[in-house]
């Protein structure tokens, strides 16, 4: 039997078979509840943006069974697809017994989990996502969608990422896969632009030699009379087609002449070409891309493995924290200044552009660590900012608190990485700290030719 509850706080719950099931209009009316004490929710809404706050909220609560817990769709609303994959199914309220079997087994599976504790953000990202299959048995199936950067959405993940970072995304799960938590099934392969990471391109035929996009395409002829072979406008006199040979009219094709090739003339430097070069403009930031530029990356549906589910149930990550066995990529300090001094001396030499960059932040809480807790902090901490930067960039932590980056070949307006190991650093740190938003503090210095080691370590 369904019983609505409506209580004098305005919440709206509906109780069948011993099952909490929370009403939701508004993301409000999720702040002003004990949502561990629920057993799921229901969205209530028409409304395409607040629906999205709402599973925002839900979906990446610090609490991973608040996190995991069912999120239905009221059968009255329609909502985007791109919201759907998001939850767990369309509900009918007149029929609400129907889907408590569904309520039960995803409780059920989401009780047997532990909550991880502090650990690298995306890892963290990582470990939820896996949780997330593990509990609806479900494939990472994505959907195509135009609000996204890169033209696909995929369920639960895509909700702890910036449309700007969906690059960084994929990274992540391609990570998952290359540990065997995850299994890959390919759906498609992507192209993005080389600057911005987007897929709303524009491609268009351009001249091979000057790459302007003002071309024409014109027929060959082939005269059988003479075997003179010329671009049809050669040919045109009057209203019908003469050959500049022999002089002859053309009247029929297949029995006077034959168009056997095109051929392509461009109208601003005139080069005549069989072959065109290809453009691709993306739409988003105004990038000429050639096609050899752009970014290839494969789009597919992922699947917990067996090492995915041994990965939740281990001693090591429940519980306590999420452990993983694998370097950050960082050097000691002493190597590090090594690189540095080469990299001024290479800045002397080539005129390049190199940027040297010094995070670091300060915690009250932290600073109360022992000196083991405050090593594991740093492998973890590191694994956050390795994520963000390229391969040629160098990583090197002097404490758990404190670190150095080298930016090969970088100028200071392709400090994007920067910007992203800020955010995720200071949301890392602020979601498992009681104090306030953690600041963290990012000194940047141009390598110029007139440094030396002491510029950047006194």
């Amino acid at each position: 039997m369904l019983n609505l509850v409506r209580h004098n706080d305005n919440s709206r719950k509906i109780i069948q078979d011993g099952y909490a099931l929370l009403l939701v209009s508004h993301k409000s009316e999720l702040q002003s509840q004990q949502l561990t004490e629920l057993d799921g929710f229901i969205l209530d809404t028409d409304s395409h943006v607040h629906a999205k706050e709402i599973i925002s909220y839900v979906r990446t609560h610090t609490n991973l069974k608040v996190a995991l817990k069912p999120l239905f769709i009221n059968g009255t609303y329609q909502l985007p697809k791109e919201q759907q994959i998001h939850c767990d199914g369309i509900v009918e309220l007149s029929t609400i017994s129907s889907y408590i079997q569904r309520v039960a087994t995803i409780t059920k599976r989401v009780q047997s989990l532990n909550d991880p504790k502090l650990v690298a953000n995306q890892l963290l990202i990582q470990y939820k996502t896996i949780a997330y299959s593990f509990t609806r048995n479900l494939q990472l199936k994505p959907v195509t969608s135009r609000e996204s950067l890169i033209g696909y959405e995929f369920p639960f993940i895509s909700l702890f990422y910036k449309n700007n970072e969906a690059v960084e995304l994929l990274k992540n799960l391609q990570k998952a896969t290359e540990k065997n938590y995850l299994s890959f099934k390919l759906l498609d392969y992507i192209h993005l632009c080389k600057s911005c990471s987007g897929n709303y391109l524009n491609f268009r035929e351009c001249c091979p030699k000057c790459d302007s996009i003002d071309i024409e395409a014109h027929d060959m002829v082939h005269h059988f009379v003479c075997a003179h072979v010329a671009p049809e406008k050669d040919f045109k006199k009057n209203d019908g087609l003469e050959c500049p040979k022999c002089d002859k009219n053309l009247r029929h094709i297949g029995i006077d002449y034959d168009k056997p090739s095109t051929i392509y003339s461009c109208n601003s430097c005139s080069h005549e070409f069989q072959n065109p070069g290809m453009l691709s403009l993306c739409m988003d930031c105004s990038t000429e891309n050639k096609l050899e530029e752009l970014l290839q990356k494969s789009i597919g549906s992922y699947a917990i493995t067996q090492a995915g589910e041994q990965l939740l149930f281990d001693r090591n990550t429940g519980g306590e924290r999420v452990v993983y066995n694998e370097g950050i990529g960082n050097i000691n300090k002493e190597l590090f200044k090594i690189i540095v001094n080469q990299e001024i001396k290479r800045i002397k030499e080539s005129k390049g552009n190199s940027v040297f960059a010094n995070v670091k932040f300060q915690s009250n809480q932290l600073q109360l660590l022992n000196s083991r807790s405050k090593n594991a902090l740093m492998k973890e901490i590191g694994e956050v900012i390795k994520s963000y930067l390229k391969d040629s960039d160098i990583l090197s932590a002097e404490s758990y608190n404190n670190y150095y980056v080298l930016l090969p070949e970088t100028k200071e307006t392709q400090l994007n990485r920067l910007e992203l190991i800020d955010y995720n650093l200071s949301k890392l740190l602020s979601d498992n700290l009681t104090e306030e938003k953690q600041e963290i503090e990012i000194t940047i210095h141009k390598i110029a030719e007139s440094d030396n080691i002491q510029t950047y370590f006194s």
